[in-house]
């Protein structure tokens, strides 16, 4: 299977297993404070409409995904894709500041979060998707940073 092109500009960072991995420039913070902070991470984006569409334009072969409904859908949201007990602690540290109390636990309110856990035929996937606003990428870094 082909390797999707890369649309953001990004960072190379060392996973703690100790591979090297592209993270996007505006996330590379976040992760970088998660790792130090024990947490694994598998996908992150700074936006993922923005990046499907760059993918569908630079691709030869349809992607099976993003046509234009998709790529509206998640334009300005960024994804952090964590395994699930990672993802249920993050957000539980997260509700417990100011700056993100009300938007993880209140979905559908402006400038909330929106978290998934994507069924599969035997069940739960094993990782959680948490896409939150773009614009949110350096609050949520902040208070990375400051744990």
């Amino acid at each position: 299977m082909p390797t999707d092109p890369t649309i953001h500009p990004y960072e190379i960072l060392t996973t703690p297993a100790g591979e090297r991995v592209q993270i996007d420039e505006e996330m590379s913070p976040i992760v970088r404070d998660l790792w130090r902070l024990g947490y694994a991470t598998s996908t992150c984006c700074q936006d993922v409409g923005e990046a499907t569409a760059g993918v569908r334009d630079k691709r030869t072969s349809p992607l099976g995904y993003g046509g234009d409904p998709f790529i509206e859908y998640h334009r300005g949201w960024a994804l952090l894709k964590l395994p699930i007990p990672d993802a249920m602690r993050f957000v539980a540290m997260l509700a417990e500041t100011p700056q993100f109390g009300e938007r993880v636990r209140h979905p559908w309110r402006p400038g909330s979060w929106r978290m998934n856990v994507p069924l599969e035929p035997d069940g739960l996937a094993d990782s959680a998707l948490l896409h939150f606003p773009k614009q949110q990428i350096p609050e949520v870094a902040e208070v990375l940073r400051k744990q």
